[in-house]
């Protein structure tokens, strides 16, 4: 088996199910607990499970600046997805947060010296067409809201995560997990309290439980499991192959919230996903693997 297919499988399952992260954030702020406030509850609720992972297979919570600083930005890719989620639709947060995959290529070409091959001028025109599809051509930037910034600058943060884990220190997912929803918590305190129109309450006691039980069961090993695949994948590969989460989010949305999934939006979403396909191919054909193991 190639080194890089394991990896690849567990970064696109990882995509499907962040796909669903709005449905906790939504269902918290239907429960109290609104807004920005979710996204760090939410990680809050995975720090324990992260850090006791962390105590019994290492004994130690030392970090390299590097990937430290790179989990750091993880974090606030995530917390600002959260929000922008909350501030916007949540089909319009999921296509503009997965810009990211431009701005991984730009980083992959001009740090760390990839040449730009034509494979790579197709990837990003497909998954420009595709955005563009699904926007039906009618892409207005003077209209972009607050969560639509959240979300590109979320897609420019994760780029450059996902590099510095890439490029840094061997460290295990466990600790940088655990640095991404330490991190993003003080991140989403700190954004709530920008941005936040609503003053914070006492929240009710059935989000408090809901929140620890989601954040153990589903961000924590997700969490986990898209660190374990950065720190293997190039940042490139690994952000195409996250644009799945396009596919389940956009979809859960159309089931769960009546938003709009038709043909445009279908005809766009298979060109994001063959942009994905041939950024594999192209790392594939380069070779571009971690030496993490």
């Amino acid at each position: 088996m190639n080194r890089l297919d394991v990896p690849v499988y567990v970064a696109t399952i990882s995509a499907l199910v962040w796909g669903l992260w709005w449905v906790p954030l939504l269902w918290l702020e239907s429960l109290g607990l609104n807004g920005l406030w979710a996204g760090a509850a939410l990680n809050a609720g995975a720090v324990p499970l992260c850090l006791a992972l962390v105590i019994w297979r290492e004994g130690t919570l030392s970090m390299p600046l590097k990937p430290a600083i790179g989990a750091m930005f993880v974090a606030g890719a995530l917390t600002l997805y959260s929000g922008a989620i909350i501030e916007t639709s949540v089909v319009r947060a999921v296509l503009l947060f997965y810009l990211a995959p431009a701005w991984a290529i730009a980083i992959d070409c001009l740090i760390f010296g990839r040449r730009f091959r034509w494979i790579n001028a197709a990837t990003l025109l497909l998954a420009a067409l595709g955005f563009l599809t699904i926007f039906r051509f009618e892409i207005d930037t003077s209209a972009l809201n607050l969560g639509d910034v959240m979300a590109i600058i979320s897609g420019m943060s994760w780029a450059v995560g996902a590099s510095l884990i890439f490029s840094g220190a061997q460290v295990s997912a466990s600790r940088l997990s655990l640095v991404t929803c330490s991190t993003g918590v003080v991140i989403g305190i700190a954004l709530a309290l920008t941005f936040e129109t609503s003053a914070f309450g006492t929240p009710p006691a059935t989000a408090v439980l809901a929140t620890f039980l989601i954040g153990t069961v589903f961000i924590a090993p997700i969490m986990i499991a898209t660190l374990w695949s950065a720190r293997r994948l190039p940042p490139a590969t690994i952000s195409f192959l996250l644009t799945a989460e396009v596919i389940s989010g956009v979809a859960s949305a159309a089931l769960i919230l009546g938003a709009p999934l038709g043909v445009y939006e279908a005809v766009g979403a298979v060109l994001i996903v063959a942009a994905a396909l041939s950024e594999v191919a192209s790392a594939r054909s380069q070779k571009s693997v971690s030496p993490a193991q």
